[in-house]
């Protein structure tokens, strides 16, 4: 090799080494982010904020360059007579919804509640867009916008900046996030898994009629409220305090998890808090309502007596 082309290979090589990391893929985001990563984060231009609610509600304030998103109407599936009330959308009909966001191949992704009663709807949003491949780069808000608001931080409002649809963004949806009432049956009773209940412990114990054809709960499963994972502003405990609500219900600390609920959003919820603990878990979307339809499949802790109806 002669001493020209030595020289040139070793500054290709140097350039190499301290050629910009922009170009390399970012890290990935935690689960559950706080106010002040967002707020050092805003401005980069891989990063999509999607905001509940309404175009009018959203345009009374939201966080600065945050994109509106109707939950009920772009984040669930239509609801049909006699389907379950809410399940995953078609993953086109999402891939199109994320499109129009401005949700690209690369973005990474922060859902922002919009009241302190929406916080569990969060979960069920950070489930649906893991579940569409997104996983290590989609985060909840912890607190959402109250929380931003109650820090006095910056608020924008009206409808927001105009925002470039994505043409990119192909959704993988990884399916086996998704548990089914097969992989739900095959989980009963068995070694190394734990299915956790997500429900206030009057449903799990069936001391209130949860409207639905059976009460009690799926055999086998744990109760863990998801109000107990919860701080009263909406703000999810502490690690150490989720760690420490998982063990005292008894789910080992290696059990591969399940969660459910009535329809599918607060145990969605507690799909967020035991993934922020980097538990391996999976949502049953049908939930207790697919469930209870089911006489064949088992129940525990049904009450054979007549209860007052109230809203589950």
């Amino acid at each position: 090799m002669s001493a020209r082309l030595s020289a040139w290979c070793a500054a290709a090589l140097l350039l190499f080494a301290f050629a910009p990391a922009a170009k390399a893929q970012r890290a990935a985001i935690e689960p559950l982010v706080s106010t002040e990563w967002l707020q050092r984060e805003i401005g980069r231009p891989d990063l999509v904020i999607l905001q509940f609610g309404t175009a009018e509600e959203f345009a009374k304030g939201h966080v600065p360059g945050a994109v509106a998103v109707d939950y009920a109407r772009e984040l669930i599936a239509p609801a049909a007579d006699g389907a379950l009330r809410v399940e995953l959308p078609a993953a086109e009909a999402l891939q199109a919804v994320l499109r129009a966001k401005g949700v690209t191949a690369t973005s990474r992704v922060v859902i922002v509640f919009d009241q302190p009663a929406t916080f569990v709807r969060a979960g069920r949003a950070f489930f649906t867009l893991e579940w569409a491949g997104l996983a290590g780069r989609v985060a909840v808000l912890d607190g959402g916008y109250p929380k931003w608001t109650r820090e006095s931080r910056q608020v924008a409002t009206g409808a927001g900046d105009r925002v470039a649809p994505s043409t990119d963004l192909v959704l993988a949806p990884e399916l086996a996030r998704r548990a089914t009432t097969a992989d739900v049956v095959a989980t009963v009773g068995k070694a190394g898994m734990r299915i956790v209940d997500a429900r206030d412990t009057v449903f799990y114990q069936d001391l209130r009629d949860n409207q639905m054809p059976r009460g009690g709960h799926i055999a086998s499963a744990v109760n863990l409220p998801f109000s107990t994972v919860t701080n009263a502003d909406g703000t999810l405990r502490s690690r150490d305090e989720l760690a420490g609500l998982v063990s005292a219900a008894g789910i080992g600390a290696d059990e591969s998890l399940v969660s459910y609920c009535h329809i599918g959003v607060q145990g969605s919820w507690m799909y967020l808090a035991l993934r922020v603990l980097g538990r391996d878990v999976r949502m049953y979307d049908g939930s207790f309502e697919e469930w209870s339809r089911d006489a064949a499949l088992p129940v525990e802790g049904a009450k054979e007596r007549p209860l007052v109806r109230s809203a589950p």
